[in-house]
Order: C-alpha cells, then sequence, then structure tokens
C-alpha cells in the first residue's frame, strides 16, 4: 500500500495536483512545407504519425489522473514535431524493451521513450537526439549517506528496468564486487520502472538505478523519503528512434526539433517539466558517443 500510495503521489504531482486529461500546454505549431515533404508519402497521406511512448517514467512520461492519458515531456515533445510535419500523432504505449523491434519492423514509426543513444545501439536504430541526460542512484533517506557511487551498492539488492543500460551497468558492478571478495551484490530486473519503485518502497530493494531525470523526479515528489545517492554519471542524450532505412524522416524529424529549439518551444516542454537542464542546442543525429 505504501508503495502504491508513493506512486499515486507522483502521478498527481506531475499533473500539477489537478487533471487536465488531453490539454496540452504546448502551443499549436506552424507547419513546414519543406520539411513536410520529406515525410514517407505513406506516413504523409494518413495524417498521422505513430510514436511508441512509455507510460512510467515521470517526469518524461507518466499517465494522467485519469489512468489511460500519456503525459510528459516527451509526449509534448512528439506532438509539437509531429504539428511542425503537418501530422497528428497516435501514441502507443509500449514495454522499454520492445520498441527497437517495433521501430525495426515499423509497428511504430518512432519511438520516444527516455532510451540513451549508445553507440552500441546505433547499428539497429537511428536516435534524433532531444535532450542530455545521465543515470543515478535512488536510496532511501536514511541509507543515502552511505551510497555515493556504484562502487558503495556491494551488498545490496539493486532495481533496475528491463532492458535499460542501468542492467548492464549494475551486472558489470556485481562483478567487481564478487572479484574484489565483497558482499554480493544482487540485480533486481522489473518489467517497468513502476517495479522498481515499488521494489524500493517497500524494503524489497536497496537501491532503484535509472535514468536522472526520473530518479530526481521521485526523489522530489517524496519529500525526503528517499534521495539520489552520490553523483550523476554517464552522460549521453536521450534519442528519438527511426527506422535506420528512414532516411528522409529522419532529416524530417531532426529538422523539427530544431523549429521547436529556434522558436521557444523546446525550452518551454523542458521547464514546464522541470528538466531544462538538459536542454541541448542543436538537434543531433546520433549524438551518443562512448
Amino acid at each position: 500500500m505504501l508503495a502504491l500510495t508513493a506512486l499515486l503521489a507522483l502521478t498527481t504531482a506531475g499533473c500539477g495536483g489537478t487533471s487536465t486529461v488531453n490539454q496540452s500546454k504546448v502551443p499549436r505549431q506552424p507547419v513546414d512545407k519543406e520539411l513536410r515533404a520529406l515525410v514517407p508519402e505513406k506516413i504523409r497521406e494518413s495524417g498521422t504519425l505513430t510514436s511508441a511512448v512509455g507510460n512510467d517514467y515521470p517526469p518524461l512520461s507518466l499517465l494522467d489522473l485519469d489512468n489511460k492519458t500519456v503525459i510528459g515531456a516527451e509526449p509534448d515533445l512528439i506532438r509539437a514535431v509531429a504539428q511542425v510535419l503537418g501530422l497528428d500523432v497516435k501514441l502507443v504505449q509500449a514495454n522499454f524493451d520492445s520498441i527497437i523491434g517495433g521501430v525495426q519492423s515499423r509497428r511504430y514509426d518512432v519511438a520516444i521513450q527516455a532510451m540513451l543513444d549508445k553507440p552500441e545501439r546505433q547499428s539497429q536504430i537511428t536516435f534524433v537526439d532531444y535532450m542530455r541526460t545521465s543515470s543515478s542512484i535512488l536510496v532511501s533517506e536514511r541509507a543515502a549517506d552511505g551510497v555515493d557511487s556504484l562502487d558503495s551498492l556491494c551488498g545490496s539488492q539493486v532495481a533496475v528496468e528491463q532492458g535499460t543500460s542501468q542492467v548492464d551497468d549494475v551486472a558489470a558492478q556485481a562483478k567487481k564486487c564478487a572479484a574484489r571478495g565483497e558482499p554480493k551484490l544482487e540485480k533486481l530486473v522489473f518489467p517497468d520502472s513502476v517495479g522498481c519503485f515499488q521494489a524500493l518502497s517497500t524494503g524489497r530493494a536497496h537501491a532503484f538505478v535509472g535514468g536522472t531525470p526520473t530518479v530526481g523526479y521521485q526523489a522530489e515528489m517524496s519529500h525526503g523519503r528517499f534521495r539520489t545517492g552520490g553523483e550523476p554519471y554517464r552522460f549521453l542524450p536521450y534519442g528519438i528512434l527511426i527506422n535506420k532505412e528512414d532516411k528522409d524522416l529522419v532529416r524530417a524529424v531532426r529538422g523539427a526539433l530544431q523549429k521547436l529549439m529556434d522558436n521557444g518551444t523546446y525550452t518551454k516542454i523542458l521547464k514546464q517539466w522541470k528538466i531544462a537542464n538538459g536542454a541541448l542546442k542543436r538537434a543531433t543525429v546520433n549524438g551518443g558517443r562512448a
């Protein structure tokens, strides 16, 4: 019950305390005809850009008070991008570890779901980068002083979301702990971040390792119950996923995102969701570096 209460508080706080179902504070964007012409004919004729999104990674994505509508920085961004291209957007909620395959198979035209643009992923998918981010550790307030890095998690049970880079980070740290003969680090993998938060709330996990935006958000909304441990690590961009063969769509989405950066809409969205410190100056393609 404590975990569910904490998650409910997260959702309510993310909406400013009141429901804004199907409402966006982002002004509608004018269509750029040149960029629209780059959109593949099939998408252009349908009038709709289908995008995979998450629903459990606040403030990037979360469910509104109706428990159906996805809100957050990512839905706002992809909706505004689509408007620049003269399209409506259809948001499809999808599991994180299914979105690369979904874009490759063209189940989705694009995906925006807090996925790091990492060099090893660029062989599978093309990224249009939309913000700079990092990874962080979330722990209970009473344990925070003893956690300053992944290295301090030996002997702990650590929650991570399936398919994320943090799964690999924690697995690598577990090997380091074992090699040094230190107490075992147990990795707990959950299908979504809700499971990670619940495990931390109930004491099943001692820490949650995830993206800095959602770790920071959870810490802020917990009113001191949780804190970040140590400093963020590994700075990389999040990117919009596009099929590698759809080069014109990449150009269109990159151009539309740059338009949003130039006209101030991009900054407005990030400020609204309190993640402006991750703002990029330019919309880049495959800008993630090891």
